[in-house]
């Protein structure tokens, strides 16, 4: 998620600026340009970006249509990432456009598909409209939990997240996922109503929290809670809301369940309770490396 946090702070800084540039030929309705390029620099005359169009049609209302979206955003000279949509519509008095077109945008390590986008450049967001897709590679090492030697093959491991909606606000250095939200990667799948996850200053991931019906699953053997948050600096995760441990029918339950992933220790309180059955023991490696 590092780099999906980069990839919506560069539509901040490109993607406003790109579409108002186009202002100055939009006075008459009707009017059409094709085979494009908008470049945007920076403060110091470098290029940060590139707005590619196979056609533009001035519209009513401040509007304008472009189709053949293709987006570049580079740094340091290099290539950062892609994106295109096949149209979209700006809104010159509103700084907003908007679209119900497929999007795709593709940078090192991730890849973004979904249906539909606003892009709101006042407020500093863009929210995916629908049937979201995000695959993000090499997860434990951009949270800095390392395999084994001999579980060397994680990290070459991808996690996708799907969701309905996605909303990007670059201001707040947030990405929260909303609607039938799933995780799934070599280590675990999770299941929850909402996902947000959050950046430092370096658009490193710092913090991740799950919402509503949250369901962890790991080898047959599942994690429940209202809430679900991980800590990536202290590598912690922490249960609350009913949060309850199960492995087979035996159950560990407490207001709040705490863990950490790297050292393999857990933490029930207060008011723990641990139900076993006879001749079966709960399995408290439920979240260790594999």
């Amino acid at each position: 998620m590092m780099n999906s946090f980069a990839f919506s702070n560069v539509w901040k800084v490109a993607v406003p600026a790109v579409l108002l540039s186009l202002n100055a030929a939009a006075q008459i309705e009707g009017m059409e340009i094709s085979g494009f390029r908008v470049p945007e620099y920076d403060e110091q005359g470098q290029m940060t970006s590139q707005l590619f169009g196979d056609h533009a049609i001035m519209g009513a209302d401040n509007k304008v249509k472009i189709e053949g979206v293709r987006l570049e955003f580079y740094n340091d000279g290099e290539v950062l990432l892609h994106a295109e949509s096949p149209y979209c519509f700006y809104d010159r008095q509103a700084g907003m456009a908007h679209s119900d077109a497929p999007v795709h945008a593709e940078m090192d390590g991730v890849v973004l598909d979904g249906k539909g986008f606003e892009l709101k450049a006042g407020e500093r967001t863009v929210h995916v409209l629908d049937d979201c897709r995000v695959e993000i590679s090499d997860v434990m090492q951009q949270a800095d939990i390392h395999p084994s030697d001999d579980d060397a093959a994680l990290s070459n491991s991808v996690t996708v997240i799907t969701s309905k909606e996605l909303f990007l606000n670059y201001e707040g250095r947030s990405a929260r996922f909303v609607d039938m939200v799933h995780v799934d990667d070599s280590q675990l799948e999770m299941d929850s109503q909402s996902l947000e996850i959050r950046f430092g200053e370096n658009s490193e991931i710092d913090w991740i929290e799950a919402l509503t019906d949250v369901r962890i699953l790991h080898e047959g053997r599942e994690a429940y809670a209202d809430k679900a948050v991980y800590d990536v600096k202290t590598d912690e995760f922490v249960l609350e809301g009913n949060p309850r441990l199960s492995d087979g029918d035996n159950m560990l339950m407490g207001d709040r369940i705490r863990f950490w992933r790297a050292s393999e220790r857990m933490v029930c309180e207060p008011e723990a309770k641990l139900v076993i059955y006879p001749d079966q023991k709960i399995n408290t490696e439920l979240f260790e490396k594999k």
